[in-house]
């Protein structure tokens, strides 16, 4: 069972409203994690949707290969053993184009000599592996593999997929998070195409009024 709990859309109020329907739109549907932190923490949710919208979709902040970054966060949830992210991640890759043949080689090492995935791949999935186990700091390959293969604005992306999912999964691991249904993640799929920076950016533009209007709220409710 879930140890924190979460807003429905019914229970939602007006600044968790405003976190769920960003998160329908960037990332096709809010997930219980994003339903526990607009409930718990929402001044912060905003802010966590926003990251790892920009981080993980395409054309909203990154402008690296949106399959190598999708990559690297799964091998980042089956390196952790979180089965929430791992589901998630894996969803995403199908809408990305990943096959299940693509995926099952990513559990373990047979990715680095199946041809289904190019020598950047491969490095991609590798580093982010490392990163995850804190081997990177000093695995001279693995690093000088990413050095060759990739810009450095490539490698700080790909490090932040990683990265930001080495903390969601111990968020979703360490709160007990309720793995949605698959048919309800495969609408992530609806939020690859056709979303801009401008979106985005006119999402958080209304941080500002919204955050106050949460605070005097609480305020009130406080006294």
């Amino acid at each position: 069972m879930q140890r924190l709990s979460g807003f429905t859309d019914e229970q939602a109020n007006p600044i968790a409203t405003e976190i769920i329907q960003a998160s329908n739109l960037f990332l096709g549907r809010t997930s219980n994690l994003v339903r526990i932190l607009s409930k718990q923490s929402p001044l912060v949710a905003r802010w966590f949707l926003g990251l790892v919208a920009a981080v993980r979709q395409p054309d909203l902040g990154c402008s690296t290969d949106v399959r190598i970054r999708n990559l690297a966060t799964i091998k980042t949830s089956l390196a952790n053993e979180c089965n929430y992210c791992a589901t998630h991640t894996s969803i995403f890759g199908e809408a990305l184009g990943l096959q299940v043949e693509d995926i099952e080689a990513l559990k373990g090492d047979s990715y680095k000599t199946s041809p289904r995935f190019t020598e950047r791949e491969k490095a991609a999935v590798a580093w982010s592996e490392a990163m995850t186990l804190n081997t990177a700091k000093y695995e001279g390959e693995v690093w000088n593999n990413m050095r060759s293969l990739f810009t450095e604005t490539e490698i700080v992306e790909i490090s932040m997929a990683s990265a930001m999912f080495n903390m969601i999964n111990r968020l979703n691991d360490s709160f007990w998070t309720e793995l949605e249904t698959v048919e309800y993640n495969r609408k992530q799929g609806d939020a690859v195409k056709g979303r801009t920076v401008e979106q985005i950016e006119a999402y958080a533009g209304r941080f500002a009024e919204t955050g106050k209007a949460a605070r005097e709220a609480a305020a009130v409710s406080a006294k």
